[in-house]
């Protein structure tokens, strides 16, 4: 599959692990995006750029960081610094898939009160997600 920024100057292809569609809401996703930050996971390593010239990575934490376009300012992945482990905005996808699933939602005990999802989601803490990459 293939994605790319808003102006088209940072393009990348991927592979999605499945069509499940997470929401996350630490304080970073909410300031980076304005929002709840809509991503979908992709296979470890399968991030590749085709054109890469706009494209800044900015280290978030120790062991994660993030893509976007420094022309555009789109918002494009989250992975972990190893590559082991990565997501892209849903939304970068050249052809949004009809069968994506809106799923899951994390640091949900960072989400402001002002706003909610109408779906059901698995809803899983900061603490919770933490775990899952501490195994």
């Amino acid at each position: 599959m293939q994605g790319q920024c808003l102006c088209g100057k940072t393009v990348f292809s991927f592979e999605l692990i499945n069509h499940d569609v997470h929401a996350c809401h630490c304080s970073i996703c909410r300031k980076q995006t304005s929002d709840a930050n809509m991503t979908i996971d992709i296979e470890a390593g399968s991030l590749k750029f085709l054109k890469d010239s706009n494209l800044s990575l900015y280290p978030s934490s120790e062991w994660a960081e993030r893509g976007f376009c420094n022309h555009c300012g789109t918002s494009l992945f989250w992975r972990m610094k190893d590559q082991s482990y990565g997501n892209i905005n849903v939304f970068a996808i050249d052809h949004i898939l009809p069968d994506l699933n809106f799923n899951t939602e994390v640091y949900i005990d960072h989400k402001p009160d002002f706003y909610a999802f109408k779906n059901e989601t698995q809803k899983l803490t900061e603490t919770e997600v933490i775990a899952l990459f501490s195994t």
